[in-house]
C-alpha cells in the first residue's frame, strides 16, 4: 500500500514539475517561491490523492467487512477461539539439564554473600586507581582480592595482554579452582569412560602423570589399569562468554594455555576437552544462551561447564567510556555452572539441580501447572526470592513485571533487583544473574526475570527423585 502511494506521489511529482518547468520555459516566466510551492509541491500532492481516492475508500470499506466477519464469527463461535487460545499457550517447548554445579564471584563475595550484598543495597566504592578525565577517582565494583592475584602472576608472560584480559583470566583461574573437586570427578570418569569404550586414546591415559601406577614394575600395561563399566563421557566442554567488546583484543593462545595446564594437572588429557569462546552484546545474550542449552541437551554423553565472565576495571576502558557519561560505574564478575543432560551419570556426583527451560511460555499459570508448583509458604513472607535481572528504573520494564506476576501471589517486596551490583558492564550481566539465583535459598522457590530470560528455581531435599530442584527459562 505504501509503495503505491510513493510510487504514484514520485510520478505526479515528476509529470507535473516537467510539464510546468517547460511550460514556464516557454513564456520566459520567472516563478516566485509560492509559484514553486503551489505548482511543484501542492499540485502533485494534490493529483495523487484524486487519483488514489477510489482506491483508498476502497480498500477501507473491505478492511471494515473483515473486521465485521471476525466479529461475528467470534460470536458464533467463543468455544473455538479460546480453544485456539490454549492451543497457543501450550505450543512451548521444554528443554531439560542437569545441574552438577553453581558458583559465582563480584566484588560483594562469593554465592550467598552476593545475595546478602543485594539485599542490603551494597554500593560501589571509590577507586583510587581509576580516574576520570579530570583525573578524579570514580565509584568501581572492584574485586579487591583480584589485585593480588593479578600482581602475582609472571609478568613476562602477561606484559602483552591487556589488563582487562588478564584480570578476566584470574577470574575464570579462580572459578576453576572453586570447582576443582568436580572437574577432579570429570576428569577420573572421563579415563575410566575412555577406557573401557575407546581404544585410541588408551596410550594417551597410560602416559599421563597422573594415571602412572607409582607400584607397578612392569609387564602388560593393560594390568596396570583397572577397567570398570561406566556411563559414557566422552568430552567436556569449557563455554566461556565474554563481552562483544573484547572480540578484537582477546587473546586466545594465551588463556587456553592457561586453562590447558590446569586441566592436564588434572588429569584431562587435551582428546578429552573442548574450549569455546562466545563473544555477546547485551541484546543477543538470552537467545544466544539459548541456543548453548539447546547443544547442551542434544550432547548426551558430553558435560559442559559455563563461565560469564567480564571485567572492565581497566583504565583504558575508562577512558573510552567516561566520554559518553560523565557517572560510568565499572564492575567485574563471573559466574559458572556445570550442566549436562539428564541421562548423563557421574560416578560419586549427584546433579544439584536440574534445569527445565521452558521456550515460547510467557503465561505464569501455565508455567505452575506444568511444573506443578501450588500455594508456596514463601508467598506470605517478606523474603525477597524473585530476581530481577532487568533495569528497576525503566519504567516499561517495571510494568512488564508487575504485569507478569499479576496472576501470582507475588508482591513487589518480593523483587531482588541484581543489575545495580554490575554497575555499567552489562553485556553478560544477565548471564550471571540466572546463575546466580541459583544460590537462593533452596527452602524456597527462585524466581529469575528479565524480559526475554523468566527462570524459576525450584529447589528441594534430595530424598525422593520427584524433589529435584527445577529451573526453567524463557
Amino acid at each position: 500500500m505504501i509503495k503505491k502511494i510513493l510510487a504514484t506521489l514520485i510520478s505526479s511529482f515528476i509529470l507535473v514539475g516537467l510539464i510546468v518547468v517547460y511550460y514556464w520555459r516557454d513564456i520566459q516566466y520567472q516563478p516566485e517561491s509560492a509559484d514553486l510551492i503551489n505548482y511543484l509541491l501542492i499540485l502533485p500532492v494534490v493529483i495523487t490523492l484524486i487519483l488514489l481516492s477510489p482506491w483508498l475508500i476502497y480498500k477501507a470499506y473491505q478492511h471494515h467487512q473483515e473486521k465485521k466477519q471476525q466479529a461475528e464469527l467470534a460470536a458464533q463461535n467463543p468455544d473455538n477461539v479460546s480453544s485456539k487460545s490454549q492451543a497457543i499457550v501450550q505450543e512451548s517447548k521444554w528443554l531439560k539439564l542437569n545441574l552438577f554445579a553453581a558458583s559465582a564471584y563480584g566484588a560483594l563475595g562469593e554465592n550467598d554473600s552476593i545475595i546478602d550484598g543485594i539485599k542490603q543495597f551494597t554500593s560501589p566504592q571509590l577507586d583510587h586507581n581509576l580516574v576520570n578525565f579530570q583525573g578524579m577517582p570514580i565509584l568501581s565494583y572492584r574485586i579487591e582480592d583480584l589485585d593480588q592475584q593479578v600482581q602475582s602472576e609472571d609478568e613476562d608472560e602477561l606484559q602483552f595482554l591487556s589488563v582487562r584480559q588478564q584480570r578476566i583470566m584470574a577470574l575464570i583461574q579462580h572459578q576453576l579452582e572453586q570447582h576443582t573437586e568436580l572437574l577432579v570427578l570429570v576428569s577420573d570418569h572421563l579415563k575410566q569412560s575412555s577406557l573401557f569404550y575407546e581404544s585410541q586414546n588408551l596410550h594417551e591415559y597410560r602416559m599421563h602423570p597422573a594415571w602412572i601406577d607409582p607400584s607397578f614394575t612392569g609387564g602388560d600395561d593393560r594390568e596396570a589399569i583397572q577397567v570398570e563399566r561406566v556411563y559414557r563421557l566422552d568430552k567436556l566442554n569449557l563455554h566461556i562468554l565474554l563481552s562483544e567488546d573484547v572480540v578484537h583484543t582477546w587473546n586466545d593462545a594465551s588463556s587456553n594455555e592457561s586453562i590447558q595446564a590446569v586441566f592436564y594437572d588434572l588429569g584431562i588429557i587435551p582428546q578429552k576437552f573442548h574450549i569455546e569462546y562466545h563473544y555477546l552484546s547485551a541484546a543477543t545474550t538470552e537467545q544466544h544462551l539459548v541456543e548453548l542449552f539447546e547443544r547442551i541437551q542434544n550432547q548426551p554423553h558430553e558435560i559442559s561447564l559455563i563461565l560469564a565472565t567480564d571485567s572492565e576495571i581497566d583504565q583504558e576502558i575508562i577512558d573510552e567510556k567516561i566520554w559518553s557519561t560523565n557517572t560510568y560505574i565499572p564492575a567485574e564478575f563471573i559466574s559458572s555452572s556445570c550442566l549436562a543432560h539428564p541421562a548423563v551419570q557421574l560416578e560419586q556426583l549427584q546433579p544439584e539441580k536440574i534445569f527445565n527451560l521452558v521456550l515460547n511460555q510467557n503465561n505464569l499459570n501455565q508455567i505452575f501447572q506444568d511444573l506443578k508448583i501450588n500455594d508456596l509458604a514463601q508467598y506470605q513472607a517478606e523474603e525477597p526470592f524473585v530476581l530481577v535481572v532487568e533495569d528497576a528504573a525503566d519504567i516499561k520494564t517495571v510494568k512488564k513485571l508487575e504485569q507478569f506476576f499479576s496472576q501470582s501471589p507475588v508482591e513487589p517486596h518480593h523483587y531482588l533487583y541484581c543489575k545495580p551490583i554490575l554497575g555499567h558492564t552489562q553485556n553478560v550481566a544477565k548471564l550471571f544473574g540466572l546463575m546466580l539465583g541459583a544460590h537462593l535459598s533452596e527452602q524456597q522457590v527462585a524466581f529469575v526475570y528479565g524480559q526475554n530470560l523468566q527462570a524459576f528455581i525450584q529447589a528441594f531435599p534430595e530424598v525422593e527423585s520427584d524433589q529435584d530442584s527445577v529451573a526453567i527459562a524463557n
